[in-house]
């Protein structure tokens, strides 16, 4: 028996694989763009506007008590990171240590909210996540804000 009919099917399933590559490869990072990411425990805008669409999580601002009452993702707690032992008494009160937490700040380059996630961990608060894109990229997708 004859090889090419075997590498004619082995050409044909290569070439096969190439073309959906890409297609798969574009499904995988479409799904894991929706979901947290679970090493760093960071949210992307989709899943942190999920969260907040459905109210399962407390949002936290990590911003300065003064940019919080100038504009602030709707329903958000001011807790900064500059004030957090002063405020982080109420906060307590208010909010339990099994409270999925969503943290953010200004944007990406803001270390803000990954200090105040800490803060919160080291105070028994394990279920923190950061919204890295922040402030910024929540207003430019025009979702809810109070001012």
């Amino acid at each position: 028996m004859s090889g090419k009919p075997l590498r004619r099917k082995l050409i044909v399933s290569l070439l096969l694989l190439s073309y959906l590559s890409p297609a798969v490869t574009q499904l995988h990072a479409a799904t894991s763009v929706a979901l947290p990411k679970e090493e760093s425990g960071e949210l992307d805008i989709s899943a942190a506007k999920a969260l907040f669409d459905t109210h399962s999580a407390c949002f936290v601002d990590a911003r300065s008590e003064y940019s919080y009452y100038n504009s602030h993702i709707k329903g958000a707690i001011s807790l900064s990171d500059s004030r957090f032992d002063d405020q982080f008494p109420d906060f307590r009160q208010k909010i339990t240590t099994e409270t999925l937490i969503v943290v953010y700040c200004v944007g990406p380059g803001c270390p803000k909210a990954r200090h105040v996630a800490e803060k919160l961990k080291k105070n028994s608060y394990r279920n923190v996540k950061v919204f890295s894109g922040g402030l910024v990229e929540w207003s430019h997708a025009g979702f809810p804000m109070e001012r």
